[in-house]
């Protein structure tokens, strides 16, 4: 298997140029599996020059660039954008440079790792240590342990579990656990949650959850935490309070460049509406008896989307139950899927929020998602205008019909 920088390797080259640039005020604005749709520079607040950056990095993972040629780039960098930037030169460009590389190694690996043949003869996972020269001792616990590949362990613990972390992931048989001198644990190791408060001396500092042995930041499966997780229900009350107006999109759309219609069409209602209910209780009810339990996973074309009826039903309006009947149609045959970064205004909080987006006739349907536990959980169901549904055409296009 070659290290990152040696070859080409196409499933980290595609992982990487699937992110959105994000100009971001701090490494607190976005958190955890949120990077794995967002390139960021923290204190980059310009889109020009997180581009560069974003260039030199993605040079670096197509074409086997080093550390040394990186610095050169980022000392043109900084020297065009005229960018003060917080600590030491080379720690800086080291921090850059290799959680970049190694994040997105490691979400290539995990790519590969999906092909269902290959997890018939390789199902383990191995935890093995790096070639650092100072291990952190939960890491020295955790080298040799062997645990299958669906264990909800690794969506915390495969690494880079810490900055400067070098630990790896390899996927392993029963023939290579053995001939290792290795065991199949009964059971993942016991996890232990800390509480930290992190960013305190920049604009968006968070109090957060963190596993012992993980750095704040770090307890995410960089290859299938596809959306984020630190993302909670919390943060929805803000926005509901706030209204809509208290948010700025961070990425603008442009339907045209990814070869769709400047107006989205309409499609026949499959359904009839439902009816008016009177309280959120009826709500809920009505939203079991649409996808036929209390919550439901729906495999949409770009993805899987749960729907958890006492969420959903705390969160949108008792007047949009009549529109709840046209749910499993938008989920599984959308018109449009888009995802976007939104700023609150005053709190700087940047959330990662999807637009589900189909029109019925007249009628449109809009579900914005925001995402929790590496899927996304809707949470508003807004009818909607023709005009206002193309306005949420913004981000990057997930799925085009």
């Amino acid at each position: 298997m070659a290290e990152y920088g040696n070859r080409p390797f196409k499933e980290q080259i595609d992982y990487f140029q699937d992110k959105v640039k994000l100009p971001t005020a701090s490494w607190t604005d976005i958190w955890e599996g949120m990077h794995s749709r967002a390139f960021v520079v923290a204190g980059a607040m310009k889109e020009d020059l997180v581009n560069d950056f974003y260039k030199s990095i993605e040079k670096a993972i197509a074409d086997g660039a080093t550390i040394a040629d990186f610095r050169k780039d980022f000392d043109a960098i900084v020297a065009k954008h005229g960018w003060s930037y917080s600590g030491g030169r080379n720690w800086r460009t080291r921090v850059i440079f290799d959680t970049n590389l190694r994040q997105s190694y490691s979400a290539g690996r995990e790519l590969q790792m999906k092909d269902p043949e290959l997890r018939k003869r390789r199902p383990y996972g191995l935890y093995r240590l790096g070639n650092s020269e100072n291990h952190r001792d939960e890491h020295v616990a955790f080298d040799g342990l062997v645990l299958p590949l669906d264990d909800t362990w690794w969506e915390m613990y495969t690494p880079q579990n810490g900055w400067g972390c070098k630990c790896r992931k390899f996927m392993v048989s029963q023939a290579d656990v053995d001939r290792m001198g290795l065991k199949v644990a009964e059971k993942a190791p016991a996890i232990v949650m800390r509480t930290e408060r992190v960013g305190t001396q920049g604009p968006n500092p968070r109090t957060v959850q963190v596993p012992n042995g993980i750095d704040p930041g770090f307890a995410y499966n960089p290859g299938t935490a596809a959306w984020g997780k630190q993302l909670s229900k919390d943060v929805m009350d803000g926005w509901n309070k706030a209204k809509a107006a208290a948010w700025e999109t961070l990425t603008s759309g442009d339907p045209a460049s990814y070869g769709r219609p400047s107006m989205i069409p309409a499609f026949p209602m499959p359904t009839q509406l439902g009816l008016k209910v009177a309280s959120v209780a009826q709500l809920q009810q009505a939203i079991e008896d649409h996808i036929g339990w209390p919550s439901r996973g729906y495999q949409t074309p770009p993805g899987a989307i749960n729907v958890n009826a006492e969420f959903l039903a705390g969160h949108i309006h008792i007047a949009r139950a009549r529109y709840i009947t046209l749910l499993s149609d938008l989920l599984m045959d959308p018109y449009e899927q888009w995802i976007a970064f939104d700023r609150h205004r005053g709190t700087g909080q940047v959330v990662l929020r999807s637009r589900t987006i189909k029109l019925y006739g007249k009628d449109g349907m809009l579900i914005v998602a925001q995402a929790r536990n590496g899927q996304l959980e809707a949470w508003t169901v807004i009818p909607s205008t023709a005009s206002y549904l193309n306005k949420q055409r913004r981000g990057k296009l997930l799925y085009g019909k």
